[in-house]
């Protein structure tokens, strides 16, 4: 169904490194073209753990969701053919 179409997926994340590995791993493989954590100024080992688990991992030192997810649009928008951005 989605064979023709790039998927990126985006996850804010804070705090999260007792499970990002967990939802990184449930994500299906061949169906997402990008994997994005943005790490939304995590004070444990997010962001390391979701990079070990795959994921490329941003920084966004401002928190918020909306900050988050604005800034993994952002990236987004800079990859030549997505056609699809799951939160």
């Amino acid at each position: 169904m989605y064979k023709n179409h790039r998927i990126a997926v985006i996850i804010p994340a804070y705090n999260e490194e007792n499970s990002i590995a967990k939802v990184i791993r449930d994500i299906p493989t061949g169906v997402v073209d990008h994997l994005i954590v943005v790490n939304n100024n995590s004070r444990d080992d997010t962001a390391a753990v979701a990079m070990e688990s795959g994921a490329i991992v941003l920084d966004q030192k401002l928190r918020g969701y909306g900050n988050a997810c604005l800034m993994g649009i952002s990236y987004v928008q800079k990859i030549d053919e997505v056609d699809i951005v799951v939160f």
